[in-house]
């Protein structure tokens, strides 16, 4: 079931929602930067995880680039002044929205970015049960003072999409939401805060988020699993589109399986 709702900034959070009979948990799937639910592995890891009798939803964040087109970033300006703040606020909406729709023992499962978020957002979500994250961020505050003083300078930091070959451009807004709201945006202090299991996954042949910050998170967490698939990078050895199902690909998402059949 495909939808769309309006964020607190009354832009569309355009989702898909697949409710197996008999469903026995609701997993969120969470993207990351650069990330949207049609990437890659995320149509492939829903259908897994529905095999599993759990209702799934994936999503794209307000500000994540894409548009009505599920396959293209043809709005820059609006990732232009995207913020962990409005993604917090994008996950708390769609959990409230699939919980109206199945009673069920609810989970997180972030990708990179994304993971960093459901740590973020998990305090405020009813009914969670547990939190997987996958090749997560340890903490918001990615970049040296210089890089942020180039940025404050320009307007802009530019990341390009390898893939894409667009320069996609952050304003200041993200820079402003992370020095005022420091505390709250504190992934490892909130990870204290969490009192449900969370399962953290790396690969250990990262290219884009040190293996390290998983250990620090699963250090500051006071009930983790942690799982290292050696082999791994930071997408599990998956490309987009996916033309092959990768053994890594495969483990992290029987791990999750797993995880959510367990504390359900």
């Amino acid at each position: 079931m495909q939808f769309t709702i309006l964020s607190d900034e009354g832009l569309p959070i355009r989702g898909d929602l697949d409710i197996p009979p008999g469903a026995k948990a609701l997993v969120v799937i969470v993207h990351g930067f650069k990330g949207f639910k049609d990437w890659g592995f995320f149509p492939w890891l829903g259908e897994t995880l529905c095999n599993h009798r759990f209702a799934v939803c994936r999503f794209n964040m307000s500000r994540s680039g894409i548009g009505e087109d599920p396959e293209t970033f043809d709005r820059l300006d609006l990732f232009a002044g995207d913020t962990y703040s409005g993604q917090i606020a994008d996950l708390h909406k769609v959990v409230r929205y699939c919980q109206q729709r199945i009673d069920a023992p609810t989970f997180l499962v972030g990708h990179s970015r994304g993971g960093g978020v459901s740590l973020l957002a998990a305090d405020g979500i009813e009914n969670l049960c547990g939190v997987v994250t996958w090749s997560a961020i340890a903490r918001t505050d990615r970049w040296d003072d210089a890089t942020k003083t180039l940025w404050r300078r320009a307007g802009y930091l530019e990341a390009e999409n390898t893939r894409t070959k667009q320069m996609m451009r952050m304003s200041t807004r993200m820079l402003d939401d992370i020095e005022a709201n420091r505390e709250r945006l504190d992934i490892l202090k909130c990870t204290t805060q969490i009192e449900h299991p969370i399962l953290i996954i790396h690969g250990g042949r990262d290219e884009s988020v040190p293996v390290a910050e998983s250990a620090e998170i699963a250090s500051y967490a006071d009930d983790a699993s942690h799982v290292v698939i050696a082999n791994a990078s930071h997408s599990y050895n998956a490309i987009h589109p996916l033309v092959h199902v990768p053994f890594e690909l495969t483990m992290a998402a029987a791990i999750t399986a797993r995880f959510v059949s367990v504390y359900a």
